[in-house]
């Protein structure tokens, strides 16, 4: 099994510190709610029979900004016009990301996938192998819907992704042809856990909430029990991320979950006191004078190597970590297209990511032979 040595790397830290206090969480509960414990932007609240999930689809406040009423039996009656009645499970999902429609397949849920964006971007030999047998098709090869191949589909929902700007998120198109779309902010979250725990909001719509309690409490249990590996470590060596893309350099902000796992990874993140849940466009100049003698230099787009980073930009080889040969990327396992099985499982498996992260910010914690980590390798 390829990951076989970080699993059991992961498992020995999880139970090295088994008997360590719980740390406190503060669920999100209303009467008759499902128990949210870190997601802030969807909410579930259980009735008879019934389910009202709210989307807080503006990343400036809690406004609901889409309400769906999911039934398995008769519909319940609505107290407003812009709650969206759907049936459950639904049988035909479209799913815009790699990552929504790998959490279908997390939760046995595979048969009720119907479309995805593009299959590029897929590293599930599953979903491909649907794809090939012609049952999986593609409505979004672009940035924008196939609008007439997916009316034919008639999917049940489409899942969509958004930047937390209402009105530029929503699809007036899909509307108008009365698709219900669901628009996810995921990865406006703050912590991996929070970003993680969107699992059941995708499982409320196939009814696998079962399924989806068992992968969250486990992750749950994982990386909590990593985090407190290097809780108390003596040394924080300083990481920054990405490189630059045209004129900009999209840095995660310090408010925003790659932020939060850098800091639960044992790093000294250096935009940790920023306030932004994004991310940051800078000038390679603001990066320079921040990060030039950074010990680690992480997620590098797809640069496999020290000369095709060097390629992008020859200034990048007057940062330390490019000197010292800190430089570590997530793209250790890719699909025939290049593109790395991290952005497809990384958000529903965090604890895989801090398990990697670990190993590289804190070598010391290794035991016994050589870990093979789950998505990062060094670039050289």
């Amino acid at each position: 099994m390829k990951f076989k040595n970080a699993y059991f790397f992961s498992i020995a830290l999880v139970c090295l510190f088994s008997c360590a206090p719980n740390e406190e969480t503060k669920p999100i509960e209303t009467p008759d709610s499902s128990v949210i414990k870190y997601a802030e932007r969807f909410s579930i609240e259980n009735e008879n029979g019934w389910k009202k999930i709210c989307l807080y689809g503006n990343k400036h406040n809690k406004e609901v900004t889409t309400t769906f009423i999911v039934y398995t039996d008769s519909a319940p009656s609505t107290n407003t016009a812009k709650e969206i009645l759907i049936k459950v499970p639904c049988k035909k999902v479209a799913a815009l990301s790699s990552i929504y429609a790998r959490i279908f397949f997390e939760l046995g849920a595979l048969e009720n996938l119907l479309a995805i964006d593009n299959i590029d971007y897929i590293n599930c030999k599953e979903m491909i192998d649907k794809y090939k047998r012609g049952q999986l098709k593609e409505v979004a090869k672009g940035i924008e819907i196939d609008m007439e191949k997916t009316i034919v589909l008639k999917p049940d929902i489409i899942f969509s992704f958004g930047m937390g700007e209402w009105e530029k998120d929503r699809n007036r198109k899909v509307e108008q042809a009365k698709i219900p779309i669901a628009v996810s902010l995921d990865h406006l979250e703050q912590s991996p856990l929070a970003r993680v725990e969107w699992i059941k909001f995708f499982a409320a719509f196939v009814n696998k909430s079962e399924q989806a309690d068992s992968i969250f409490n486990l992750v749950e249990k994982n990386y909590l029990g990593l985090k407190k590996t290097v809780a108390f470590t003596q040394t924080r060596p300083t990481v920054f991320n990405e490189i630059k893309y045209s004129d900009s350099w999209y840095m995660p902000g310090g408010k925003s979950y790659v932020a939060q796992m850098l800091r639960d990874a044992g790093a000294d993140y250096l935009w940790k006191d920023n306030e932004e849940v994004g991310s940051l466009p800078l000038s390679f100049e603001q990066v320079y004078a921040k990060a030039k003698d950074a010990d680690y230099w992480i997620n590098l787009s797809t640069v496999r190597s020290k000369t095709e980073l060097l390629a992008y930009e020859k200034r990048y080889a007057e940062f330390k970590a490019f000197k010292s040969g800190e430089l570590y990327n997530n793209n250790r396992f890719t699909n025939e297209k290049g593109y790395s099985i991290y952005w497809e499982t990384g958000m529903i498996f965090p604890d895989r990511i801090l398990s990697d992260l670990i190993q590289i910010f804190h070598p010391e914690l290794k035991t016994g032979t050589t870990q093979e980590m789950y998505y990062y390798e060094k670039i050289n």
